[in-house]
C-alpha cells in the first residue's frame, strides 16, 4: 500500500514538473540590459580590469568615526 502511494506521489511530481505555469514564467522575464562583456584575450592579459571595491570600507569607516567620537567623549 505504501509503495503504491509513493509511486503515485512520484508520478504526480513528475507530471507537475512538466507543467507550464504562466504566472511564474511571466514573473521571471525581466527587461534588463545585457552586461558588457570583455573579449577573452583582455581577460587573460588583465587589460581594463579594475580592482573590486571593498564592500566593508563604508561600515569600517563609520565604526572608526564612532570609536573616535566615543574616545573624545570619554576624554572630556
Amino acid at each position: 500500500m505504501l509503495a503504491r502511494m509513493t509511486r503515485a506521489l512520484l508520478l504526480i511530481f513528475a507530471l507537475s514538473a512538466c507543467t507550464q505555469f504562466p504566472e511564474v514564467d511571466a514573473g521571471a522575464r525581466t527587461n534588463l540590459p545585457a552586461p558588457s562583456l570583455l573579449p577573452t584575450d583582455q581577460l587573460i592579459s588583465g587589460i581594463n580590469q579594475t580592482a573590486p571595491a571593498d564592500p566593508l570600507a563604508g561600515p569600517v569607516a563609520a565604526l572608526n568615526a564612532r570609536a573616535a567620537a566615543l574616545r573624545s567623549q570619554a576624554a572630556e
